[in-house]
């Protein structure tokens, strides 16, 4: 294993005045603005560190950027992260990165600007280093993460495919573990279509949507555990216009979550099928969606690099262990491609899309560390690693 540590600990000052460049701008999805400059920031860093930078430009969101690094080796392995966050603008100025003992605190820190730059810090330590083998090493830079990546996978698709394996940046869990496994994560929605009428002088002459909407809740709810680890929950809803009218339309909005493919199918189809039957007359359900991104098991070829990056840790004098978790990333988009992929391997953080996401400061160093090993690791063993890909 390369000792990065000197290089590590001389950057960290540089590693965190960027970490605050980062955070302090407002970044969600939508503020195309907040994303593009970061995405900027990242192409004039990566120029500077002398690697080759590509830009894909999106018009309804921010640009999404390839940074890559070529060698003498044969193996290809990509580092995918994301540059916008869950929070609207403003809140970067209300709420800027700030320090609370060990733990730096602000909107994004940890999901994922502190990965991003983990990332691009780990590839740069390599590259001072003079590690060359490997094809190729790249980090892509999405746009839409927070949204299910339904732009971002249309351009970092091709990557993936064209790659070994993947390491995926969102944070280490708040106990320092790593991301095997994730559920896949649907996003439905399931409108009650009625007839309206006064409630007090005709209420016969109408067809209550809110009504029927109360029973496809309930028949929604009864659909947890339909297979073994789905999960269903009807998080929003709406509908009416006032108290005294029979209301006419009515909606739910739902998340359903599931550890495998399979599951995945048999929970599609049981929402898909709700709504055939209705319980209030003259009523009709319409319900349209999708898994935006699928499950994410743990593979034979997943499994070896989790056990390398446990490995490489206790070399480093800390443990870990891999976990299965219930939310998505791009981790699971990447499995679907059938490429090896690990997630979490970013700083220890928590409490994500929240006033006190932070992470913990002390875990950039041996993090990067990590990250960088591993990535040493999987050049070092390529060929272990693609006989087991093949075994999927």
């Amino acid at each position: 294993m390369l000792n990065l540590q000197p290089f590590l600990e001389s950057s960290l000052s540089q590693f965190l005045a960027d970490l605050e460049t980062l955070v302090n701008v407002d970044c969600g999805t939508f503020t195309k603005a907040g994303v593009d400059f970061v995405g900027d920031w990242v192409n004039a860093r990566g120029q500077e560190w002398e690697w080759d930078m590509e830009y894909f430009p999106v018009r309804e969101f921010g640009n999404c950027h390839l940074a890559r690094l070529h060698g003498k080796g044969a193996g290809k392995f990509l580092m995918l992260t994301h540059l916008d966050t869950v929070y609207p603008e403003g809140i970067a100025a209300e709420r800027p990165l700030r320090a609370e003992g060990n733990k730096l605190l602000g909107p994004g820190v940890g999901d994922m600007k502190a990965g991003v730059l983990a990332a691009m810090y780990a590839m740069r330590g390599l590259q001072v280093a003079g590690f060359d083998n490997f094809a190729e090493l790249a980090i892509f830079f999405g746009c839409d993460e927070e949204i299910g990546s339904l732009t971002g996978k249309k351009f970092y698709t091709r990557f993936v495919q064209e790659s070994d394996a993947v390491l995926v940046l969102e944070g280490a869990r708040a106990n320092g573990n790593i991301v095997s496994a994730r559920k896949g994560t649907g996003e439905y929605t399931l409108r009650v279509h009625g007839h309206s009428a006064h409630a007090g002088v005709e209420p016969e002459k109408g067809a209550n949507a809110i009504l029927e909407l109360a029973h496809q809740i309930i028949a929604l709810h009864n659909l947890n555990g339909i297979a073994p680890g789905v999960t269903v929950n009807a998080g929003i809803i709406g509908g009416g216009t006032r108290t005294n009218v029979v209301p006419d339309e009515a909606w739910v909005q739902v998340d359903v979550r599931a550890v495998n493919p399979e599951g995945a199918r048999i929970a599609h189809e049981a929402v898909m099928q709700l709504a055939a039957q209705t319980h209030v007359p003259r009523t009709r359900v319409e319900i349209e969606g999708q898994f935006n991104f699928p499950p994410m098991a743990k593979t034979l070829a997943t499994a070896l690099m989790a056990d390398w990056a446990k490995e490489l840790a206790r070399e480093l004098g800390f443990s870990i262990e891999d976990v299965s978790t219930g939310g998505a990333s791009d981790a699971n988009n990447v499995a679907a491609e059938g490429i090896p992929v690990l997630d979490g391997l970013g700083p220890i953080g928590g409490l994500d899309h929240s006033p006190d996401e932070y992470i913990d400061r002390d875990s950039i160093i041996p993090r990067t560390q990590l990250l960088a090993a591993l990535l040493e690791k999987m050049c070092a063993q390529r060929a272990e690693l693609l006989a087991l890909a093949r075994k999927i």
